[in-house]
């Protein structure tokens, strides 16, 4: 279903439990005719997805939320704008998981503050 809604430029690893993502989302991807016709919106489900797809390639391990302690959005991502998304996130390893702080930006606009916990999913 999400296949194809986003690419990534640019993976930085900043410390060992820090890193930062650059991304470019799909503006003509099929998920943007339903949220909403004439006027897309970037669903929060799939900013949530980005967010987890990116800490799976820093931990090189399957996770899936486990808490979100917060989560909120502050702006809209209109991929008509086509600006890039900038995703900061810092994880440390918990007993319960793994601890989950990450702030989205849609250019210059911070969109997204996330605390959650994640856990490896054990296939």
């Amino acid at each position: 279903m999400l296949r194809n809604l986003f690419y990534i430029k640019s993976f930085r690893e900043e410390s060992d439990n820090t890193f930062s993502v650059t991304v470019r989302i799909n503006p003509g991807h099929p998920v943007f005719s339903g949220h909403f016709p004439g006027l897309p919106v970037l669903p929060g489900v799939c900013s949530l997805y980005l967010i987890r797809f990116c800490t799976e390639r820093f931990t090189r391990c399957p996770l899936q939320y486990v808490s979100i302690g917060s989560c909120k959005f502050t702006r809209m991502i209109d991929p008509l704008r086509q600006e890039e998304i900038g995703v900061q996130v810092r994880i440390l390893h918990r007993e319960e998981g793994w601890q989950i702080r990450a702030v989205m930006q849609y250019g210059s606009l911070n969109v997204l503050k996330l605390q959650a916990i994640m856990k490896e999913v054990l296939i």
